[in-house]
């Protein structure tokens, strides 16, 4: 195979790591979930934790009728910047050093600031936080990152309705953010 050919492939395949800047709409939502009352706000991280600060303005609604989930508990966990969870029970990665709850408003948003996860294990561009979503069946969803997701990964994200891609975007002040919905499957009861 010719060496141009070898290249041409591997660009294609490769991850498009360029993260825009929030365009003002996106900086008028962060505005207004950062002031959502402190039961729909979360702080996974310290100031002091190492990592790129990430800030996600999350929506959790019902897949089928697109209705938004008030009042609902949603656990969120993720490793650290080196790809460790540190679990406290060691046979559970929902115990992750890295973890907290909150409750959605009535339109179903939550505001999650932590850092960027990092890889972990022997893969790289696996990057993501997982989302407990209390009632909903199944319970488990995973926000991935556009930009740390391999093509593989990409295609698994896009066929399954469990995992989300989220767009990073650079705030304003060298920071992530991102804006995602998240389609939970059956009704709460």
């Amino acid at each position: 195979m010719p060496k141009y050919l070898i290249l041409l492939l591997l660009v294609s395949c490769g991850n498009d790591r360029i993260i825009n800047s929030a365009s003002s709409s996106e900086t008028s939502v962060l505005k207004s979930y950062k002031a959502l009352a402190a039961k729909h706000k979360l702080q996974i991280v310290n100031p002091d934790e190492p990592g790129e600060k990430l800030t996600l303005c999350l929506t959790f609604v019902e897949k089928v009728s697109g209705d938004p989930h008030p009042n609902q508990k949603v656990h969120f966990y993720h490793t650290d910047t080196n790809g460790e969870y540190m679990p406290t029970i060691s046979s559970d990665e929902s115990t992750a050093r890295l973890n907290g709850t909150a409750f959605t408003d009535e339109s179903g948003r939550i505001l999650v600031q932590t850092i960027l996860p990092g890889d972990y294990g022997s893969s790289s561009d696996n990057r993501h936080i997982h989302t407990t979503v209390f009632g909903a069946k199944p319970e488990a969803y995973d926000i991935h990152f556009k930009q740390y997701t391999g093509f593989m990964g990409t295609r698994f994200a896009e066929g399954s309705d469990q995992h989300f891609l989220a767009d990073l975007k650079r705030n304003s002040d060298g920071s992530l953010i991102a804006f995602l919905t998240i389609a939970t499957k059956n009704p709460f009861k």
